[in-house]
């Protein structure tokens, strides 16, 4: 089940910094850096007609040492892991990345403070604020380092400049880390909103199964009273009428409505099995889905109308249970209506599956019915209401051939908006 987005406007799973690569805006920033550091240096190269800043003049070799540690960080940056527990080479690599970040950081004309916020960010989002610290003290300790051989800056200026630039880091550490554990929360939430749905579906499932068992306990009771009771008495008075007819002579009247009183009860002893079957509950032999209506189908093949059953695609084993139930309810009542009031000879029930429905149609070849015949009749008003209280539909209509075809639409699904509904 694919889960619903949280209930305001700022996604905190879409700030999250971490990830199996470097966000966006950390990528952005890392190259345009480089970029930046690169033209600015030849520009003031340009300018100076010479390639080594002044503060370097005497010290050239360690200038273009701690410059050339721009290629290291260029090459470790792919390398470096965005997200938690990361593996010993990434942990090496992220050492070796601050290590260059920082030589590089102490001779940048331009950008160097970037790269510290790339730094801390990144340490933050694999290893979690306590790590994340560190570098926002060692930008801090490095630039006070060379602020303080700068004749420029007095010793005052360059411990108020390398407590900014340490602050600085330690807020990026704090935000990054901020946005992780929001984007944690809000994908813990998501997913127990995932759970609470999922078991609430179990729950309306269930209460589905447990509503219908306490129903098919009671309509089997009917069945068997109804088998026991009146299907014995009308056997009974079928044999006895036989016996009066098989007797002494009687009057030609009298034998025939001998005959006509066998033929009735012989057509009320048919009636009443056909009842016995309709009352016959779901899922008594663990059957359910298309093979409860399959074994249905069959059920309905000793009535005096041959029966055919058709599934097209496959029964979806996450439908709710109610809805599973209001198909095969809507099999049961289109046979037992087709053999009562159609005449037909022949019943075809085929179910079609599809992304978004059940559909049950029960078509037979009798002699069809007048407009809305849906509307008429206690069981399929019944059945109508059921399925509209889940999202389906129950339509019919008379084939050219002859014939009437009863179709049931049930949703896959459950629409929680119909909740109230039901």
């Amino acid at each position: 089940m694919t889960p619903r987005p949280l209930p305001h406007r700022f996604d905190p799973l879409r700030w999250d910094p971490r990830g199996r690569t470097a966000p966006t805006a950390a990528r952005v920033l890392f190259w345009g850096t480089i970029a930046l550091i690169v033209l600015v240096r030849g520009f003031n190269s340009h300018q100076l007609d010479g390639f080594v800043p002044p503060p370097f003049d005497e010290t050239p070799v360690l200038y273009m040492a701690l410059l050339a540690f721009l290629a290291p960080t260029v090459v470790l940056w792919p390398l470096l892991p965005w997200s938690p527990s990361p593996s010993r080479r990434q942990t090496l690599a992220t050492v070796g990345f601050v290590v260059s970040t920082l030589a590089v950081y102490s001779v940048a004309d331009f950008g160097h403070h970037l790269l510290m916020a790339v730094a801390v960010a990144q340490t933050t989002c694999a290893y979690g604020p306590r790590v994340g610290v560190l570098p926002a003290f060692l930008f801090g300790g490095v630039n006070f380092s060379v602020q303080y051989m700068v004749p420029p800056f007095t010793d005052g200026q360059a411990l108020f400049n390398s407590a900014l630039i340490t602050v600085t880091g330690l807020i990026i550490c704090f935000v990054v880390a901020g946005l992780a554990a929001a984007a944690h929360r809000a994908q813990h939430t998501r997913d127990l909103l995932t759970d609470l749905e999922e078991t609430h579906r179990k729950l309306r499932h269930y209460t589905a199964r447990t509503r219908e068992l306490a129903v098919a306990e009671e309509r089997s009771r009917m069945a068997r009273e109804m088998h026991d009771s009146t299907g014995h008495h009308l056997t009974a008075i079928n044999v006895c009428l036989a016996n009066a007819e098989r007797g002494g002579p009687v009057p030609d009247q009298v034998r025939e409505d001998i005959g006509e009183a066998r033929r009735l009860a012989k057509q009320a002893l048919e009636e009443t099995r056909r009842w016995v079957r309709a009352l016959k509950p779901l899922n008594l032999e663990g059957r359910n889905g298309a093979e409860a209506i399959g074994a249905l189908v069959q059920s309905f093949a000793d009535t005096g109308a041959s029966t055919r059953f058709r599934l097209e695609g496959v029964w979806p084993d996450t439908m709710d249970g109610e809805a599973e139930l209001a198909a095969y309810r809507a099999a049961q009542e289109g046979l037992t209506n087709a053999l009562r009031h159609s005449g037909a000879d022949h019943i075809d029930v085929t179910v079609y599956v599809d992304e978004r429905h059940v559909a049950v149609e029960i078509a037979d070849n009798g002699v069809g019915a007048g407009d809305g015949a849906t509307d008429h009749g206690f069981g399929l008003t019944t059945l109508e209401e059921r399925l509209s209280a889940l999202g389906g539909s129950l339509t019919g209509h008379n084939r050219p051939e002859g014939g009437y075809v009863l179709t049931a639409r049930v949703p896959r699904e459950f629409d929680p908006s119909l909740e109230s509904v039901r």
